[in-house]
């Protein structure tokens, strides 16, 4: 680095945590011993209403750090935003609380901030904990609005490359144009705000760079483990949705929002394992009985006859045993049937499904609530935009990378892309997957 110590600009970090005492002190340590002017650095804890007392923690071993305190959880974007907005550097990071930064992790992304006027965003390489391997670098989405880690994806170790988003978790962003736009949608909560805002500054004449030198070591997914697969799935699914409805242009978004919605019920029968054969119409020529028909006087099947084995059966075992012992015995026989009745309806007419599978219809129904307010952000975001989707579809890298990665969906998914021309989109511009 040539820059003189006096010429680095103020950074401010800004570290959400909820509940994780555990993480704060490597990650605020790894912080104070940085290669950065101290007194151009602020460091800013944003709390989500911890009830493990890393508030006071922070304020015992880290008097310096500026603590904001939510009296509950707020999800990630907005409390980021929280922090931005409160901050006072001419540039503002964002960190992940299980995480401990390399010595160079800010003048990396500061150095690759400033090599252009148009970065607005830099992001930097998350290892694993120990180093031994990389937990996120170069992201990409596929065309329904998926964010991926792709293996394969990084450039040479000193190399800056552009990429759609940079992971929210390790990021550098100039205050004023982070501000200006909004900062993350606070309505996603946690997941794909990242991707967003990297797709919206795109559009709207920015660039955001992956600077690989820059290094962060994670401990783990702190957000995910105290949410239930259901709830990460709403988010997952709710969240592409609001990216894609909010970014394509008119006619892309033509293209992509019904093959999006037809792979999402694909998916939550996937997820479901729902098996559709219980739910068509027997065929003329099949075995068994016949279907129920509304208005069958079907008890009348089970109406004793005086020929009837069974009934000549039950009369002889009165005789035997006495009138009351049968009726015992008939009470015990129509309790068996009854209960055996009920099973068979309620097989025939309920469907057990995991809360993950339901997860896909209740993020489609969000974005059905959210429709007026979702309608005027495209609105907002398509007149001030300054690049086409054609400049931007390259950055997916990975457009049709399938999720799940089954092989009978991909073949759902490939045959969708052709139907509404969505392999057109991206031809020669993008890996297939």
């Amino acid at each position: 680095m040539t820059t003189a110590e006096t010429d680095w600009p103020r950074v401010s970090v800004v570290v959400l945590n909820m509940d994780g005492k555990r993480h704060l002190g490597p990650c605020f340590q790894s912080l104070m011993e940085m290669d950065y002017p101290a007194d151009q650095l602020e460091v800013i804890l944003v709390d989500n209403g911890s009830r493990d007392r890393s508030v006071r923690y922070v304020q015992q071993e880290f008097p310096q750090v500026r603590i904001i305190q939510n009296e509950r959880n707020e999800g990630f974007a907005g409390p980021n935003n929280q922090g931005a907005a409160a901050a006072t550097g001419e540039y503002v990071a964002f960190l992940n609380n299980d995480m401990r930064v390399h010595p160079h992790w800010l003048r990396e992304l500061v150095a690759a901030m400033r090599s252009a006027p148009d970065v607005a965003i830099v992001g930097g390489k998350i290892l694993t904990w120990d180093g031994d391997a990389v937990d996120f670098g170069i992201g990409s989405i596929n065309f329904y609005g998926m964010g991926f880690q792709p293996p394969d994806a990084s450039p040479p170790p000193d190399q800056h490359a552009e990429v759609l988003f940079a992971c929210g978790g390790s990021m550098l962003v100039r205050r004023q144009i982070f501000l200006e736009v909004g900062g993350f949608d606070p309505d996603y909560f946690a997941y794909f705000e990242d991707v967003d805002l990297g797709w919206r500054l795109w559009l709207l004449g920015y660039r955001v760079l992956y600077a690989p030198r820059s290094l962060t070591y994670h401990r783990g997914h702190g957000t995910s483990s105290r949410m239930t697969t259901a709830q990460v799935g709403v988010l997952y699914e709710r969240n592409a949705l609001y990216s894609i409805i909010k970014n394509y242009d008119e006619d892309h978004l033509q293209r992509v929002l019904p093959a999006a919605l037809l792979l999402l019920v694909r998916r939550a029968l996937i997820f479901g394992r729902v098996d559709k054969r219980t739910f068509r119409m027997p065929r003329s020529d099949s075995s068994g009985p016949p279907p129920f028909q509304a208005g069958q006087s079907w008890m009348k099947d089970f109406a004793p006859q005086h020929d009837d084995p069974l009934y000549r059966r039950w009369l002889s075992f009165a005789e035997e045993y006495g009138v009351w012992s049968a009726i015992k015995a008939s009470i015990h026989v129509v309790l068996l049937w009854g209960y055996r009745l009920v099973g068979q309806l309620l097989r025939s007419q309920t469907l057990l499904m995991q809360r993950h599978a339901v997860s896909h219809l209740v993020a489609a129904d969000d974005v059905v609530d959210s429709m007026p307010s979702l309608m005027d952000k495209r609105a907002l975001v398509q007149a001030q935009r300054k690049r086409s989707d054609a400049e931007i579809l390259p950055l997916f890298r990975t457009p049709f990378h399938p999720h799940p990665p089954y092989e009978e969906y991909a073949a759902v998914q490939s045959m969708l892309s052709r139907i509404y021309g969505i392999d057109e989109m991206f031809a020669g511009s993008a890996q297939s997957s």
